[in-house]
């Protein structure tokens, strides 16, 4: 699970349910739903889900941290058709664990609003996921490009789509711009 899920988001979100229980109970409900839905994706192992899936789970996973960022989270979505869509698959929690990632290292760590932009395009057998947030509004006070690395979810994109998948991040004065990209054949062809 370590692999799949970091450890500090699991007793953040442990400590916002204990102190929601307290105050709001229909809201701490609502969030364990959330919970339930990506820990349960975290145990069934890699494996190709359907990106629709995906960005179900991402979803999920925003609206967890949104409940204990909020303010400092917004997050843009730039989605083929649902046609596309249907037809796309992605291992699981791959763009899950970039945007953990992004997070933990980037929204934690100012006291702005952190727009995260992501956009997925299909063309010519290739899956293309851009996730970008600007820099500008916060100071890099420690090495953002060692904790940009996806080294992990690379090989798991590998091991489904072969050895041209794969996982950049570029840190500038300016941005964040981390980029999945993997053959997928279209199944329509």
């Amino acid at each position: 699970m370590k692999a799949r899920l970091a450890p500090h988001f699991f007793f953040n979100t442990i400590n916002n349910l204990v102190s929601l229980i307290e105050t709001n109970l229909p809201r701490a409900s609502e969030l364990l739903q959330h919970v339930s839905a990506l820990f349960r994706a975290s145990f069934n192992g890699t494996r190709e889900i359907g990106f629709e899936e995906e960005v179900a789970l991402c979803e999920h996973y925003l609206a967890i941290e949104s409940s204990r960022l909020s303010d400092k989270l917004a997050v843009t979505w730039q989605l083929p058709d649902d046609d596309v869509m249907y037809d796309m698959v992605i291992t699981a929690l791959t763009l899950q664990s970039m945007l953990e990632k992004m997070l933990l290292n980037v929204v934690e760590m100012t006291t702005e609003t952190i727009v995260i932009d992501i956009k997925v395009t299909w063309r010519q057998h290739r899956i293309t996921v851009t996730v970008q947030l600007p820099t500008e509004t916060f100071m890099v006070v420690h090495d953002l490009r060692r904790h940009m690395d996806f080294h992990i979810q690379t090989e798991r994109l590998r091991a489904c789509f072969g050895q041209s998948a794969d996982i950049q991040s570029t840190v500038t004065s300016k941005r964040i711009v981390s980029i999945i990209d993997y053959p997928l054949q279209d199944v329509g062809l």
